[in-house]
């Protein structure tokens, strides 16, 4: 009788709420229907885990760690889910100093939150650079524009740039995107406020050379997408930062994420962007929506297929466009992510169709080992 006593108070503890430094959302910042969400209460011991899953229509993502201390029944769900959140919990509290003990994380799937977490200074809506994990915004943006028949992914660049009429001059934009252009992994015209997105680019193409033939061997680099970027420019004839609110970032509930806020006329498509945990999982609800987010399509199913395949012609099947590649089998990948140099990490698994986002700044040093562990554990239980 006592082991049962100590249980449910356990459980009870685990799925009520805190007020004690629970941040508030913006006041500014309205419920609009996001279909991505969840509750939980931060506070002290248990508090900060994840209780009640609710359909996605019905709550904000922005809610997802501080609702005015609104104290809940228990869900009904089974010991199962019970034993899989106190593990995902554990392992994050034992963990913690990986995260500089600062740390969100979401896991959903279908229309229910499945767990999240927080603890340390940021909130869900707390503006951070997310580096690498901005490729797959890109990659998207630059799909939503093949989808209009204005690019196809095997187009050269030089179709477009006249200054990559060079040695560069066969590389196409599913060369760029899957890291197998050749293009140099950094760039010294990258950050700089005195050049345009046509300017770094242009410089790319007649000052530097190249790492290797394109299409024959594959490097990792964020420069790539700077380029790919700026062949949207052309075929648009708009900037990047209206392209990208264009097709993906008002469509994706991101209307007020910018590339590169300190010089966003020569943006970093390939980690310039600067956004809220809300705002991302935002976008990642989209990819796992296979193209839809809050009932509106941003890309078509088969957009994201391609994301998700093999673009690397088999130099690397580890890449698609924006995303890794990962739990391949017989050709498929079942798993994708985004990972981050803050140590951000994002990913879709589709055998067991869930996603999961982990926001922090601790560095992908410090985090890759712990955050591919916690990915394992989350593929296991759930």
């Amino acid at each position: 009788m006592k082991q049962i006593f100590t249980l449910l108070l356990i459980l009870t503890t685990v799925f009520s709420c805190g007020q004690k430094n629970t941040p508030q959302p913006l006041p500014e910042d309205p419920d609009d229907g996001v279909d991505t969400g969840c509750k939980t209460c931060p506070g002290s011991g248990f508090s900060q885990l994840d209780s009640t899953p609710i359909p996605i229509a019905d709550r904000d993502i922005r809610s997802i760690f501080f609702k005015d201390g609104q104290a809940g029944n228990l869900p009904d769900l089974s010991p199962y889910k019970y034993r899989n959140r106190l593990d995902f919990y554990n392992f994050l509290k034992s963990h913690s100093k990986d995260y500089d003990n600062n740390l969100m994380v979401y896991i959903g799937r279908r229309d229910t939150t499945e767990f999240c977490f927080r603890m340390g200074q940021y909130n869900a809506d707390t503006r951070l650079p997310i580096m690498s994990a901005s490729k797959a915004v890109t990659a998207a943006v630059i799909m939503s524009i093949v989808e209009s028949g204005k690019l196809t992914l095997d187009d050269k660049v030089s179709k477009y740039i006249p200054s990559f009429n060079n040695e560069k001059k066969d590389i196409t934009l599913r060369q760029l995107m899957s890291h197998t252009s050749g293009i140099l992994v950094e760039s010294r015209f990258d950050s700089r406020s005195d050049l345009t997105l046509a300017q770094n680019v242009d410089s790319i193409a007649l000052r530097t050379q190249l790492l290797f033939a394109p299409g024959k061997q594959a490097q990792y680099g964020s420069v790539a997408y700077a380029v790919v970027a700026r062949v949207a420019e052309v075929v648009e004839k708009k900037t990047w930062a209206q392209i990208f609110q264009e097709r993906v970032g008002v469509k994706c509930g991101m209307k007020d994420v910018v590339y590169s806020p300190g010089h966003p006329l020569n943006p970093e498509p390939g980690y310039g962007i600067e956004c809220s945990m809300n705002e991302y999982l935002r976008f990642l609800t989209m990819i796992y929506n296979k193209g839809t987010y809050n009932g509106v399509r941003v890309l078509k199913e088969e957009s994201i297929a391609i994301m998700e395949q093999d673009n690397s012609n088999k130099v690397d099947p580890t890449y698609g466009l924006g995303l890794f590649r990962y739990e391949i089998q017989n050709g498929v990948s079942t798993e994708v992510a985004c990972l981050s140099a803050r140590g951000v990490h994002a990913w879709v698994n589709r055998s067991k169709n869930f996603y999961g986002l982990i926001f922090t700044q601790a560095g992908f040093e410090k985090t890759i080992l712990t955050n591919l562990a916690f990915r394992d554990l989350v593929r296991r239980k759930m």
